[in-house]
């Protein structure tokens, strides 16, 4: 008797999934761009990586292997309208995930794999990693972390990888009041959670963050440069809580942070 089991064709391999890395950039030193590309380019997954300039283009950048934005004025808004624009692009060009690198960090060589790896197990519309925090020559600073990184209460911009069913969310960069810039991690996070987006994190430290600020150099036992940061965004979080600035953050983004 004749087998009547249909035969399939070959199995088609599944299409490797298309990354979009997005760096805004203003008036970092050039080998300090690079090292951030040059983190891109090493990544265990392929990615493409979107330098956005603000106002400032650097033209040696036309000859990495990488998508150059040139805005013709900056913004003043750190960052958020060149992240914002470049997302959108990486939208229109029907990528399958977005991830953010500012332009003074750098990640580590499994960082996008390991992300890729936690949304293929857990289908979270939203990843995360955690980051070692480095000195401003890129020095590891040991046995430092932030608290609020390690019990999950704030993940830094350059950590996040956002799936396309997240996209809808990208345009808070361009919506985003500017006072709020200077807390726009924080926005940015609490936003996610008021939209009810599936967050995962992986519990890795993939990103490397170059600290500016005076607590990390601190709790590494170093003296501080002379020009660190303290307490940042003082001024947006009193905005937050005045009427106006309750009405511009609903009316703007949907949301209150």
């Amino acid at each position: 008797m004749a087998s009547t089991r249909q035969t399939r064709g070959p199995i088609k391999p599944r299409r490797r999934p298309r990354i979009a890395v997005v760096t805004p950039y203003f008036k970092e030193p050039l080998d300090m761009l690079r090292q951030a590309h040059e983190s891109v380019l090493a990544q265990e997954v392929g990615a493409e990586h979107f330098l956005v300039a603000d106002g400032f283009p650097r033209p040696e950048i036309d000859a990495w292997k990488a998508q150059h934005v040139i805005l013709p004025r900056a913004h003043g808004d750190n960052g958020n309208t060149p992240r914002g624009i470049a997302s959108m692009l990486a939208v229109a060009e029907r990528f399958d995930f977005v991830a953010y690198l500012d332009a003074d960090n750098w990640f580590h060589a499994d960082h996008l794999r390991s992300l890729i790896e936690l949304h293929a197990s857990t289908g979270a519309d939203v990843c995360c990693s955690l980051r070692t925090i480095h000195a401003r020559d890129g020095t590891l600073l040991q046995g430092v972390q932030d608290p609020k990184d390690v019990d999950l209460s704030h993940v830094d911009t350059s950590c996040y990888l956002l799936e396309k069913s997240a996209f809808e969310y990208l345009n808070i960069w361009l919506t985003m009041p500017r006072i709020l810039s200077p807390v726009c991690d924080r926005v940015f996070f609490r936003g996610l959670a008021q939209r009810r987006f599936r967050v995962a994190h992986s519990g890795l430290a993939t990103v490397a963050f170059r600290s500016w600020y005076r607590v990390h150099y601190l709790r590494a036992g170093l003296v501080p440069p002379i020009d660190a940061k303290g307490d940042t965004g003082l001024e947006a979080l009193k905005w937050l809580s005045t009427p106006e600035g309750v009405r511009a953050c609903v009316t703007r983004m949907g949301f209150y942070p």
